[in-house]
């Protein structure tokens, strides 16, 4: 597991004040949450944590932690 993957299940646990036990990569993020505020809030999050910034468009295809993290280290990896 990357230092990237277990920084956005940690956040994603804090941002949502749910136990970190709940959130694993296969985790669908609607099952996290069913208030879209609260995606969206989490998204913020995560954008300002790791500085990288996500479109409408990229959020589209996210669907699981996985996605995120894979989104979030494919901006990572082209700063």
């Amino acid at each position: 597991m990357t230092t990237t993957a277990i920084g956005v299940k940690t956040r994603i646990a804090e941002v949502l004040n749910i136990s970190a036990d709940r959130v694993s990569e296969e985790t669908n993020l609607k099952d996290l949450v069913s208030d879209s505020f609260l995606l969206v809030e989490m998204a913020i999050e995560l954008q300002e944590d790791f500085q990288v910034r996500f479109s409408q468009e990229d959020l589209k295809v996210v669907h699981t932690v996985q996605d995120l993290i894979a989104l979030i280290e494919i901006n990572l990896s082209s700063k």
